[in-house]
C-alpha cells in the first residue's frame, strides 16, 4: 500500500533565510591559480619508472575478464543490443 502523491505542499515560510536580515551575501571572488614557486626552475624532476614494453598474455587477460567465454558473449549481445560496436568502442 503506497501513501497518496496529490497531497497539498508544505506552505513556503518567507521569514526562512540562510542568512540573517544584519548578513550581507559574501562577496563572489572567483578561485584563481597563484605564482610559481620561486625556485621552480631549479626544482629537479622527480624520478619516473621507466614504463614496461611488456604487453599482458592472453592468459593474464582471461584472468582478468573472467575467463568465461559465455560472459564475453553476453558482453557482445548487450553491445549489440545497445547499438554499440564493441570492438572498436569501450
Amino acid at each position: 500500500m503506497t501513501q497518496n502523491d496529490d497531497r497539498d505542499a508544505l506552505p513556503v515560510n518567507p521569514a526562512l533565510s540562510v542568512r540573517g536580515a544584519d548578513q550581507a551575501a559574501p562577496e563572489h571572488t572567483p578561485a584563481e591559480q597563484g605564482d610559481a614557486p620561486a625556485d621552480f626552475a631549479q626544482r629537479p624532476i622527480p624520478p619516473m619508472p621507466t614504463p614496461s614494453t611488456e604487453g599482458l598474455s592472453a592468459g593474464e587477460v582471461s584472468t582478468m575478464l573472467g575467463g568465461d567465454a559465455s560472459m564475453t558473449e553476453a558482453n557482445e549481445a548487450l553491445g549489440t543490443a545497445e547499438g554499440l560496436d564493441i570492438i572498436t568502442e569501450s
